[in-house]
Parts: C-alpha cells; structure tokens; sequence
C-alpha cells in the first residue's frame, strides 16, 4: 500500500505516544498501530489475535471478575457506545495486578465499510499504587483519630469519677464553719487544683472531639452584646483580684447580631478573657470592642499585658504551647481550643502584639444576610500602592523520609493552586534544594536518617540564604514539652501526625501569610482629631443591606457646602460624596463654593437650609466666624458632617455627627521623609504653613516640623512663613529666599501655594531647591514628573475621604453611632508611583498630559 507523506506522520505522530493504540475490526481482527502494546497488555505486537486477548483475566475496580464480552472495547465494537478512562485490571500470577485505563471510540473504516473500534489503553499501575497508598495513610490517619479520640474520652470517664469525690468533699468542706483559717486555705488548694484539672480534662475533649469531627455547633442567630455582658459578669471578681478594669466599647445602644453557636461563642469569649486578665499587669486593662467589616463581625479583646513576640503569633494558637517569659499556670491549651471553635464556626482568628505593652486578640464571625456590607468603605486604599513583590504563589519543601507522608501531603496540596511542592528524602537533600530553590515554607519532619530535624534547622537558620524560610515542624510526637521546646527553637508552627488535613492547611496558609508579610508595617493612623480624639479608620465604615433599605425608603436630602471648589482635591472629595449618596438613595440637593469666604459660605448653609436638607456635609472656612450659623442648621434637626475641620465650640454627638479628614500627621510625615532623602539629610530648609485655624493644616505641619527635628539633626528649619490663602505661596516663598540664600528646601503645607514657591523659586534661580508638599495638583505632578524642583509628597484621598463621608451621614440618619473622628490613610507619592496614586486620589487614571510625559522619557 503507498503511504502518503500525511500518512507517515500521522503514524510518527503515533509512535510518540505512552499509550497503547489499536482498531478493533468487527470480524475480529485487531491491528496494533503503535508499538505500545507489549509494554502496556504484555502480548507481542506480532501475536495481538483476538484469541489471545481473550486469555487475559480482567478485573473491575473493586476485585470482582469481568467478563471479555464486557470490555470497553467490546461494547463499543458491538452497540456502538463510546467509553472514555474506563479503568480495570489485567491479573497476573506472577505480577500482580496491572491496572488500565481505557478509552474506545466507534470508527467506520473508509476502505470497506466494516465496523471498528479505536482503542486507547493506558498504563495507571503506579497511579493506582499511589491512590492504595493514600487512601491507607487517610484510613490510618482515622483510625488513629478515632483511637485517640476514644482512649481521651474514656480517659476523661476515668479521671472524672475520682474528681467528682475530689471535688464534692472539698465543697463539703467548704462550708464547714468548725475547721480553722490555715485548714480552710488547704480546703481552697484542693478545689483550685481539682477544678483547673476539670477544666483541663474539659478543653483536651473538645479538642479531640474537633479533629475527628465529632464536636456539633448550632448556629443560630445570637445577640453579641448580651454573650459579651454575660462573659464580663462571670471573669469581672477574677479582674478585681489584679486591680483590672474592663471596658467595654461595644455600643450598648446597637444590636449585633452574629451567627454562632451561644454556647461556643462564650467558651471562646471566656477563655479570651481569662488569658486577659491572667497574662495583665496589676492596675491593667482589658478592652472589648467590635464593628461590622464587609460581612462579618470583628470582635477585639486587647489587653495591656506581658505580650507577645512576633514570633510568637501562631505558636499560641499551637496545643500546649506556653508564652515565653510568664510564669502563670496553664496547660497551653485553651487557644488552640479557642482557634479550632471559631474555625468549626466559620470564622477566624488572630493576633497583633507588643512585648511589654499588650496583646489584641481579634476574631471575626460571619452576619446575619440582613447585616452584611451593602456599602462600606473601599479597603483596597491600602492596599493598592505596596509593591513587595509577592505573588499569591508559594513554594514549599517537605523533608520527610516516609514514601506515605510524602504521597499524602502532596496529594493534599494537589487541591491548592497557590502552592508548589518539592520533596526530599534525607535532610541533605533537604538543605541543598532550600539552598538552590526559591523556597517560601519548609515542612520538617524531625526524624530523619541522616540528620535530626534540629541539627538541619539550625543549618538552616545559619545560612545566610536560608535563615529567613519560615519552617513548621511535622512529628508525631505530640507531648506537650517536645511542643513548647520545638517552638521556642524557633520553628514557626508545629502539625501532629497523623495530619489533620483542613487543620495542616490552615496552618500552612496561617504560617505563610504570618511570617511572609511580618516585617510588612500596617498603616496606622498617626492623626488625631480636633479634640484629641484616636481616629477611627474608614475602612471600619459600612452600612448594612439593612440599613441601606431603611435608608433608600426614607427618601433623605443633602447638601455640600465646600470652602472652595476649584482644585482637584475639592472636586474629588464631592464626586466620592455624590457617588455614594446616589448608592444609598440619598439626593443632593445643593453644593455650594464659598470662596474661601466666610461671609459667602454663611450665605450659602442660610439658602441650603430653606431646601429642608436632612443632612449637610461642610468644611468651615472660619471654624469662628461660620459656627452661629452651623449652630443653627444643627438646632432646626439636620444632620452634620464636617470635612478637616469643625466650627468653634462645637463637639462630637451633640452638635455633629463626626469629622472626617486623611491622616494629615501621616501626610506631614512622608514630606519629611523624602525631603531628607532629596537632601542626603543635611541642609537648611524653610516651612510654609497655613496660619488660619484649621486642625487638619496644623497637623501636616506639626507632623513634618517634629520628624525632622526628631530624626534628621543636619537639617535645620531656618525660617517660617504663614499663609491665609492658595495664592500666597510666591509671596512667602520670595521673601524666604531672599532672606536665606543658602535655602536647600520648602515644605508647603498643600499644593495651590506650592505652584506659587515654583514660581518664586525659578525667579530667583534657586534651580537646587527641594520641594515637598502634600495633596496631588496637576501643576505640581507634572512637576515632579519633569524631575524638578517637586520631589514628592504626601497625598489625601479626597474621593475616597467623601465615600466616607456620606457612609457617615447614612450613619446618623437611620440613628447608628457614628465615631467623632474618622481618617483615611495617608500616601507617600514620588514620580516612581505617580499613575497608581492618581488613580487611587482621585478614582480615575491621570490626565492624559501626565501620562503623555512619562510614556515618553
């Protein structure tokens, strides 16, 4: 037969192939069209008769006989049914089972017409070893669970038994008034023993009961506030024994509610408190506060007492881990118990801490539907400029030793797409790919041939190239002073064999996420507000699906009064507060520009309020000037919202909602920061602050003045200017280089009269000179873009500022307590980051003049 040159590389193309192919003729005839088929069915490709086919004896999946009149490709030969990994077994005296897979297709041969079947077998022998292997460590795994779980609870029944003898003859003799002062001291030894060894038998069959899933929760709607008041009751004689007071934040005139189990929401609420009060100082504090974050609730419990180290934030959450450095009674087991209830709960948990000054334990738990975010405050504002360099992909090592755990562990991880297994089977292997590989986690199996687990983590840790590999330890020993002493090696977790598997990933994903992102600062908030007040950050705002209907059915009316609305900052902060009035079914009735005059912005609030608004969102222009006025509009029962500032006189609650500003300390800061850095930290420099009485303004200046007097001491505040007004900048900034001529740089406190001190610094050819700013004008990003005399600043976030401003105003007209002061963070911006601020400032990309230039150096 002439092939032709498609033919012969259809049949190349075959050869290439692991499987085996073959037709199957209706007449019975069989052609092998690769040479596979010895390898795979163990027949010669010269003997593949169907007589010989038949000879082999085939098995189903679970052991049982298959006929030949029932093969895959008989069927499909005689009715015409496609198969695709059909698997069975071909059984072999001296072999053992081979195991197939099998895929057959109906095929109509061109040449003749005659019926065919093409199959397709494969070779899944040591797939199917693999899968055995697996599925008897998961049957071990379980049974040694279930053997665990029932020995702890007979245990338990055992220990019980005697306790309860223990125990109720101590209470008897409680209560005997006849025995002495020293007898009734043994008396309360005997009952404090016996009931922490209750508490501990209590706590280890929880846990136990949780791994193998025994442990039932009923989640129902529980009302949040009354479980805490309950908690606080019980813990409060134990609090008053150490001098500690507890203050509860939670707002006793809201209701929230979470889905939980009551009961379990109090074990973990007690327990948190317990370890509160126990681990405080004398004359401490414990504090409890809570907000609703998307769709859960965050519950905070802060302590001011010995602390943690970073180190230490998951090893707490690890059985019988102790925390270094205390010398209180404990089994090490009530956070562990703590973390696994909230889990079973669908909730989380985790710790921030400072040794010496307090520890804050947060759990979330999800809402009710009625209670989940409908509206909240963008949390990506943080989030969106950091650059580390981290992708959601994680490589890990596991260094074990046994061919089962290692088939286990990466058939668990199979199911994560974020994580990338290596395995080795010695510790020398071990060491060289962490030393070779791009390693993020280690899994360390502490007995291995050659080098013991410790001796390979301290190699480790001593290698400049690995030191920093977060690394859990995996053994099956799991008494609790190998624990404690693992850890406090420096080992970042520890997992028991047999592994619980939703246990080991979580632990896994807790430790990657832990010591990834530890040396990752959080933006706090460094403002304060006109009184003093901490701030709250917005990203705690948000407004329910409740609250949203409420809102949307009233039908309510605001108003905008603004300073001034010719720059990018003011026209920002109204399109987020538009924007978000608009999704909450708010209209806007007015937004008035006052000019940076008073008297006009008394005349605007005067014709704002014969609109009937319920509620006005303003920046005073004079916090003495306008108040009689303000006062006023908050007499007649509208609703206020003040932007950066509040009328004299006025305070939080009574006579306003609350005040919203970015973190103007934070955004003093960052100009301090890169005007050091332009500056190589040395030289005289000038201030230019704003001299009217606004909180915000004064402090971006107090901010940037006490930086660099606090970190940099060879640069010298030579000279301060005030200015009332946006276009007073040249004015300063040229009688300050006049007077210095040496003058190496220029914080102005925002951007319209920065424009001004570029001008005043060009006419007098101090070419030299460094500028910083805060706020993010066209005019001066272009200058910086341009590499001149601006070299960054420090940026608010107008739009995202008014989002926040209107959640507040939803806050206060369906009557739910708003925080006095509320901050965004703040935003370092140079020319390297330039298009992601902006678009992050202002909520939309830069102006096509900005991108023009930077598309084109």
């Amino acid at each position: 037969m002439e092939i032709t040159p498609n033919e012969n590389l259809y049949k190349e193309v075959l050869q290439t192939m692991s499987e085996c192919v073959i037709i199957h003729k209706k007449s019975g005839r069989m052609i092998a069209l690769n040479e596979n088929v010895e390898k795979v069915l163990g027949v010669k490709s010269e003997l593949l008769t169907e007589a010989n086919v038949r000879q082999l004896d085939y098995v189903k999946e679970d052991g049982s006989s298959l006929p030949y009149s029932e093969l895959p490709g008989i069927i499909t030969l005689e009715q015409g049914i496609p198969f695709h990994d059909y698997v069975l077994g071909v059984s072999d005296r001296n072999n053992g089972t081979k195991w197939l897979s099998i895929t057959s297709k109906p095929l109509k041969l061109l040449k003749d017409g005659e019926q065919a079947a093409l199959v397709t077998i494969s070779d899944i022998t040591e797939r199917k070893k693999m899968e055995q292997t697996i599925i008897q460590a998961k049957e071990a795994a379980e049974k040694a669970n279930l053997t665990k779980s029932d020995f702890l609870s007979k245990m338990s029944h055992e220990l019980r038994t005697p306790l309860n003898g223990i125990l109720g003859f101590a209470q008897l003799l409680e209560i005997d008034e006849t025995l002495n002062e020293e007898q009734q001291d043994f008396v309360q030894e005997i009952l404090s023993g016996g009931k922490h060894l209750l508490s501990l038998i209590n706590d280890i069959l929880d846990l136990s009961r949780i791994d193998t899933g025994q442990l039932k929760v009923s989640i129902e709607e529980v009302d949040l506030l009354t479980i805490i008041n309950e908690c606080i009751h019980i813990v409060q004689p134990l609090a008053m024994k150490k001098r500690i007071t507890i203050h509860n934040q939670m707002d006793l005139s809201q209701t929230v509610t979470v889905l939980a189990d009551p009961i379990r929401l109090k074990q973990i609420l007690l327990n948190l408190l317990d370890n509160a009060i126990k681990y405080n100082r004398e004359d401490g504090k414990v504090m409890i506060f809570s907000y609703m974050k998307q769709n859960e609730a965050v519950i905070h419990i802060a302590d001011t007492g010995v602390g943690l180290s970073v180190e230490e934030y998951q090893k707490v959450f690890v059985p019988f881990y102790r925390i270094k450095g205390t010398q209180e009674e404990g089994t090490g087991i009530g956070l562990s118990l703590v973390k696994q209830l909230v889990q079973v709960m669908g909730g989380k948990i985790s710790v921030t801490s400072k040794k010496g000054i307090g520890s804050d334990f947060c759990f979330r738990l999800p809402l009710p539907y009625e209670l989940k975010a409908a509206m909240q405050w963008g949390e990506e504002v943080i989030d969106l400029p950091a650059k580390n360099g981290k992708t959601d992909h994680y490589c890990l090592l596991y260094v074990e030793d046994n061919q089962s755990n290692l088939n286990l562990v990466i058939s668990i991880l199979k199911s994560e797409p974020s994580y990338t297994i290596l395995t080795a089977r010695s510790g020398k292997e071990g060491l060289e790919l962490a030393k070779t590989e791009k390693v993020d986690l280690i899994l360390l199996d502490l007995n291995l041939p050659d080098i013991h687990g410790f001796e390979l983590f301290d190699r480790l840790k001593k290698d400049e190239n690995t030191k920093d590999i977060a690394i859990i330890a995996v053994s099956a020993n799991a008494m609790p002073h190998d624990i404690q002493h693992t850890l406090n090696k420096g080992f970042d977790n520890y997992v028991i064999k047999p592994i619980n598997v939703k246990g080991f990933l979580t632990t896994v994903n807790e430790t990657l996420t832990s010591t990834i992102n530890q040396n990752i600062p959080e933006r706090k908030i460094l403002s304060t507000g006109p009184y003093g007040e901490e701030a709250v950050s917005a990203k705690t705002l948000q407004l329910s699906v409740k609250d949203l209907k409420q809102l949307k059915d009233k039908k309510y009316k605001a108003a905008i009064s603004m300073h001034y609305t010719d720059n990018d900052w003011s026209r920002s902060q109204v399109e987020g507060l538009k924007a978000t009035f608009k999704k909450i079914g708010i209209e806007v009735v007015a937004v008035t520009d006052a000019h940076f005059k008073w008297e006009k912005q008394v005349e605007d609030i005067e014709n704002i309020l014969e609109l009937k608004p319920d509620i006005i969102v303003g920046i005073p222009v004079d916090p003495e000037k306008t108040s009689n006025t303000f006062q006023v509009a908050s007499r007649t029962g509208v609703h206020l919202v003040f932007i950066d500032n509040v009328p004299k006189g006025f305070l939080p609650r009574r006579d306003y909602v609350s005040i919203v500003s970015a973190d103007n300390y934070g955004n003093g800061s960052e100009a301090a920061h890169i005007m050091a850095e332009k500056l190589s930290y040395k030289g005289k420099i000038g201030v230019i602050y704003h001299a009217a009485d606004f909180f915000a303004t004064k402090q971006r200046t107090e901010s940037f003045e006490n930086m660099i007097m606090k970190h940099y001491p060879n640069i010298k505040i030579v000279d301060r200017r005030g200015i009332v007004g946006p276009y007073e900048g040249e004015i300063a900034a040229t009688s300050m280089l006049t007077k210095n001529k040496d003058l190496a740089g220029i914080f102005v406190v925002w951007s319209d009269p920065a424009e001004g001190v570029i001008a005043a610094a060009r006419k007098a050819g101090a070419d030299h000179l460094v500028i910083t700013t805060i706020d993010m004008g066209v005019n001066v990003v272009l200058e910086m873009v341009k590499d001149g005399l601006i070299k960054g600043l420090g940026a608010q976030l107008p739009y995202q500022q008014g989002v926040a401003e209107a959640i507040l105003a939803g806050y206060a007209l369906i009557g739910k307590q708003a925080p006095a002061y509320v901050a965004v963070p703040p935003l370092r911006v140079t020319k390297e980051n330039v298009l992601d601020a902006w678009k992050l400032v202002y909520n939309e990309e830069a102006p096509d003049i900005i991108k023009r230039f930077i598309s084109n150096e």
